[in-house]
C-alpha cells in the first residue's frame, strides 16, 4: 500500500535553545531524530507523495545534518513532494540544514507534479516570547530565495496553545482539547487509483523518537502518551490497519 500524505511533519529534535513562556511543547528534551529512525521509515514504507512537508522541533537547526539525510532519502526513493514549510527561532545557523533546504528546492522545482515556482518557506518566529534573532543568522538566511521577511509580532492570547509551558502559565485563553490526538477516523482513508491501494492520510507527525501522532500542537508528554505506534516497529499500514486502529472504520 502507497503512502499519500496532504501534510507530513517530522520532528528533527527536541532540544531548543530558548525555553519560551508559552511554548505548547513543555520542558525542551535532549532527543534527537537519528538516521537508524529514518532508514527503519523511508525503508518500511512505500511513499508516493507528500502535499506539504513540514519540519520542526525543538529548534531544528540543532540537528540540521538529520534534515539533509531526509531530503537525500526523499530524492534516492523519489517522492513527490509539493512544497516545505517551517520556522527556527533564528539563533543558531546550520550549513546542513541549509544544504538540504536547497536540495529540496531543486528537486521540488525539477519533479513537483503542480511545477511550483515557489517550493516554499523558511521562517524565522519573532513575538513577544521569542528572543531577538541574531543579526548574523538572519543576514545569511536573507541570501535564501525561499526566506520569508521576518514579522515581528504580537502573539494573541486566544492563538495561544493551551498544552506545555503555555498551561503552567496561564497564557492560554483555550482549553485543552485531546480531540485532534484521538480521532484517528477522521485523518485517514483507503482509496483505490489505476491498479493500486493509496493509504490517504491528511496530517501525520513524526516525533524525534519515532513515535507517529495524530497532532503535533500538543506537549511531547501527550504525544507519546497518545501516539498510535513507532515508525521501529510498524510499517504506516500496519499501524493504522492491524495495529489498534484495525477496528475503526474505513471512510
Amino acid at each position: 500500500m502507497k503512502l499519500y500524505y496532504s501534510r507530513l511533519q517530522i520532528e528533527l529534535t527536541r532540544r531548543c535553545n530558548q525555553s519560551c513562556a508559552h511554548c505548547c511543547r513543555g520542558e525542551s528534551q535532549n532527543i534527537d531524530l537519528t538516521k537508524e529512525i529514518v532508514d527503519e521509515y523511508f525503508e518500511k514504507n512505500e511513499i508516493y507523495y507528500i502535499g506539504t512537508l513540514l519540519f520542526s522541533g525543538g529548534d531544528p537547526t540543532l540537528n540540521g545534518k538529520i534534515l539533509e539525510y531526509i531530503v537525500d532519502k526523499i530524492i534516492e526513493k523519489e517522492i513527490i513532494v509539493d512544497m516545505f514549510m517551517f520556522g527556527i527561532n533564528g539563533l543558531s545557523y546550520s550549513d546542513e540544514l541549509v544544504n538540504g533546504l536547497n536540495k529540496l528546492r531543486d528537486y521540488i522545482l525539477l519533479k513537483s507534479e503542480k511545477q511550483r515556482h515557489w517550493p516554499g518557506v523558511l521562517m524565522v518566529s519573532q513575538d513577544q516570547f521569542h528572543k531577538e534573532a541574531n543579526p548574523e543568522v538572519v543576514e545569511k538566511l536573507q541570501r535564501l530565495t525561499y526566506f520569508s521577511p521576518i514579522n515581528k509580532h504580537i502573539m494573541k492570547e486566544e492563538n495561544i496553545l493551551p498544552y506545555g509551558r503555555a498551561l503552567e502559565n496561564g497564557l492560554s485563553k483555550q482549553q485543552p482539547d485531546l480531540n485532534k490526538l484521538i480521532d484517528y477516523q477522521k485523518n485517514y482513508r483507503i482509496r483505490e487509483y489505476k491498479g493500486d491501494t493509496y493509504l490517504v492520510i491528511s496530517y501525520q507527525y513524526i516525533s524525534a523518537n519515532g513515535n507517529i501522532i495524530n497532532d503535533g500542537c500538543q506537549s511531547y508528554d501527550l504525544m507519546d502518551e497518545y501516539a498510535l505506534g513507532n515508525v521501529q516497529n510498524q510499517c504506516i499500514e500496519e499501524i493504522y490497519t492491524k495495529g489498534p486502529l484495525k477496528k475503526l472504520k474505513r471512510l
